[in-house]
């Protein structure tokens, strides 16, 4: 009789989910004739693609041939790669804020019903746990086979921390600190040119080419006094010995300057740690597990603080969305309907905005890649490749070994044909590497290529940016056995579940921004007694690997969706748009 009803009910005021015959209706005939997907000439999955590739190939050549530290590349990614790609994805970000919240409204309001609410809200946050459970037990498992912890040499472990320790913790702190070695070589050269105000912003990353720098400035120096002594009315004589320690500080300059690239993004992620921490520490006072802390913090004391703050908080947002949501289901449809169609036009007039800035994608994206490659090259991933190594297998397993049998066996679907009509979503999410920016191109994709109905879509996708992140807990399980074996940590079977436990609650709390599951790390390898200072070694390879967990998270909020659609009745691809 349930199924019946739902079949039967009109979706005039959004009381029900929209069955077949009536969603055609709705999605079927205008998708066809003006879309984003179908622009004329190559389609936009294949100029993202071109672009990732352009990004990578030239970045590789830039990085190979001149060095990441050469004053013409930092400048180019400070003054332009740089800049495009942060503008492509504060544009994205900055709309994120509007279109969940009318997202879930709209979503939740078109459900019309409790009881239906909270089956849909039952099957994704079962079907999350069980998905993210799976992730970090295959991630765990990788870990303990392979031991890439105990497959790194002390001399690479060294380096690692000696270059990447200052972004540890209080990574922007710690990245001001000057050793004395420094402040010396810093003193030398300021008495050879007045022009150099400081280079006390040299970090350990430098430090093994500023000591040798240091020596060839020292014997420069000598050389030229003497030459101020001995011979006065020669000090032209001089001058090529202070023109090549001019150029040996501009080279010292240039990597400060790409030491305070570094130093930026840390920012982000250290703000990040404060919070965590700061949770931490409230849920011990209070003697709470980390459960209750999450769930504690789950509703705002200030939902319009949530929202204005530098990162808003997606959590509370989405908590304050439910409550909207709900309350309109609960109030007679002529009092809400002016509301609910206000919410409507903001989730259209956001979705268009998508379209407009999705058209610059491919230069963005050329524009993402080339920053991490050409400052930082691949060396990295040479050093860490067992790390890099296992965490790669363990994505790949996960994304076509689980969710190849989730989409076939759940959503009755061919995963090769589900992959094929969301690749636009997986080039964005690996672009990105995030999963927040990625939301409005899923959200589109979700319905318009795979026919998934607004209701579920809005709903599933919208909590699943924050609360489905499969890729990050199995990144977070290796990563924490991979810094425990490092350690010389042998972690006990009870010890590995609790990493388990605190990973699937990582995955459903993780910010998802860049590099959002550090802070998260940092704190479980605090409450099992490993030294968080160990999390430095991985930061150089953090950016690759949080571009393709990310991509694995969107997929799988994707794949929820498409189950809960299924187990509602709902036809896939019946209704959907050729891709």
């Amino acid at each position: 009789m349930a199924q019946d009803n739902t079949d039967n009910n009109n979706v005039e005021n959004g009381e029900e989910l929209i069955p077949d015959d009536a969603y055609s209706q709705e999605l079927g005939t205008d998708l066809d004739d003006d879309t984003p997907d179908k622009p004329k000439g190559i389609p936009l999955h294949s100029k993202i693609l071109i672009g990732l590739l352009l990004g990578v190939i030239s970045g590789l050549i830039v990085n190979y041939t001149l060095g990441g530290e050469n004053e013409s590349v930092v400048w180019v990614v400070e003054n332009f790669t740089r800049p495009v790609g942060q503008l492509f994805l504060n544009l994205l970000l900055m709309i994120v804020v509007p279109l969940v919240f009318s997202s879930l409204v709209v979503g939740i309001a078109g459900i019309g019903d409790i009881r239906k609410l909270g089956r849909i809200g039952a099957k994704s946050f079962g079907y999350t746990l069980v998905i993210s459970a799976i992730s970090v037990i295959i991630g765990l498992t990788l870990a303990n086979t392979m031991q890439p912890g105990k497959r790194v040499d002390p001399e690479t472990n060294e380096k690692l921390q000696a270059k990447y320790g200052s972004q540890a913790g209080s990574r922007v702190a710690a990245a001001i600190n000057v050793s004395a070695e420094s402040e010396k070589y810093a003193k030398t050269v300021r008495n050879l040119s007045g022009r150099i105000k400081t280079v006390a912003g040299v970090v350990a990353a430098e430090k093994e080419g500023a000591s040798k720098f240091s020596d060839e400035v020292a014997a420069f120096t000598k050389t030229a006094d003497q030459f101020a002594i001995d011979l006065p009315k020669s000090f032209a004589a001089a001058d090529p010995f202070y023109d090549k320690a001019d150029k040996l500080m501009a080279s010292a300059e240039t990597a400060a300057k790409r030491t305070d690239l570094l130093a930026i993004e840390a920012e982000k992620v250290l703000e990040e740690t404060k919070g965590f921490v700061g949770n931490v520490k409230s849920a011990i006072a209070a003697q709470e597990t980390p459960l209750m802390s999450v769930v504690r913090t789950i509703v705002p004391r200030n939902v319009f603080h949530s929202i204005a703050g530098p990162n808003p908080n997606m959590l509370h947002i989405m908590f304050f969305a439910l409550i909207v949501g709900i309350a309109i289901t609960l109030i007679p449809t002529p009092a809400t309907k002016p509301f609910v169609g206000f919410m409507d036009s903001v989730f259209s007039i956001t979705t268009k905005i998508i379209d407009i800035v999705m058209k610059f994608a491919p230069y963005a994206v050329a524009c993402l890649l080339f920053n991490n490659i050409a400052l930082f090259g691949i060396d990295l991933l040479v050093s860490l490749g067992w790390f890099v190594g296992t965490v790669l297998l363990g994505l790949g397993i996960h994304f076509f070994g689980v969710y190849s049998l989730s989409i076939w066996f759940l959503s009755k679907m061919n995963p090769l044909e589900f992959f094929k009509r969301v690749r636009t979503v997986i080039l964005t999410a690996f672009s990105t590497s995030s999963s927040n920016a990625t939301l409005p191109t899923a959200l589109r994709v979700s319905e318009e290529n795979l026919g998934v109905p607004k209701e579920i879509n809005s709903f599933v996708l919208t909590v699943g940016a924050t609360a489905n992140q499969n890729g990050t807990a199995l990144y977070e399980g290796i990563t924490v056995l991979f810094i425990a074996q490092l350690a010389g940590f042998d972690l006990t079977i009870g010890q590995q579940l609790a990493v388990v436990y605190l990973a699937i609650l990582g995955g459903i709390g993780t910010a998802g921004v860049p590099s959002g599951s550090i802070p998260f790390i940092i704190g479980i390898l605090a409450m099992l007694g490993i030294n968080p200072a160990l999390i430095a070694i991985i930061i150089g390879v953090d950016r690759l690997l949080d571009m393709c967990r990310t991509t694995l998270n969107v997929v799988g909020d994707i794949t929820a969706a498409t189950f809960v659609a299924r187990s509602e009745g709902f036809e896939l691809l019946k209704h959907a748009k050729k891709p």
